[in-house]
């Protein structure tokens, strides 16, 4: 608003009309008092084109419809890496996720008191994966945290109760699930 005061006086020492000051002071305040639209020629001049060697332009500044295969690469600066375990290797098999990510996330609810960690996308014998980790757990954190879980067999979801995210993801990423 001062940025139009200044400009409102500026315009008045000038010699420029009060009229035409009072367009450019004009504000619109809410959606009603605002001007109706009108066609879409009124404001741009444009042409439709369908010639390919336009086009190609307008190719390049489009998001990919596809997610690129990543690079196998292990050494990356973002510290990700590649899934190296096959389907067959362990009794259980956690897909990435369609961008290549593990699939393990942290569920709060109960406004922050309480903390899920979820794995999906298990296959297999999500019982034996349940163990494996339980196991891992435990001996990462002693007998200072109890670890309880919960199989959901049907949809290929495993919860950990507690903040346990960055272990299991580590825990995934050393067997190359």
């Amino acid at each position: 608003m001062a940025v139009r005061i200044l400009f409102k006086n500026a315009m008045l020492r000038s010699g420029i009309s009060l009229r035409l000051n009072n367009l450019i002071y004009k504000r619109d305040s809410s959606y009603r008092s605002s001007p109706i639209a009108q066609d879409p020629s009124c404001y741009a001049k444009y042409e439709v084109s369908s010639s390919p060697e336009e086009w190609k332009f307008v190719e390049r500044l489009l998001p990919s419809t596809i997610i690129p295969k990543p690079s196998d690469r292990k050494d990356l600066p973002s510290g990700w890496q590649p899934q190296t375990a096959t389907f067959g290797k362990y009794p259980y098999f956690v897909h990435r996720s369609r961008n290549h990510m593990l699939p393990v996330y942290l569920k709060i609810s109960m406004r922050g008191t309480r903390r899920i960690t979820q794995i999906n996308n298990v296959d297999g014998n999500i019982w034996k994966l349940e163990e494996a980790l339980k196991k891992y757990l435990t001996r990462v954190y002693g007998d200072k945290k109890i670890i309880a879980t919960k199989v959901h067999e049907v949809c290929g979801h495993l919860c950990i109760h507690g903040d346990h995210v960055s272990k299991v993801n580590e825990w995934l990423l050393k067997k190359g699930l």
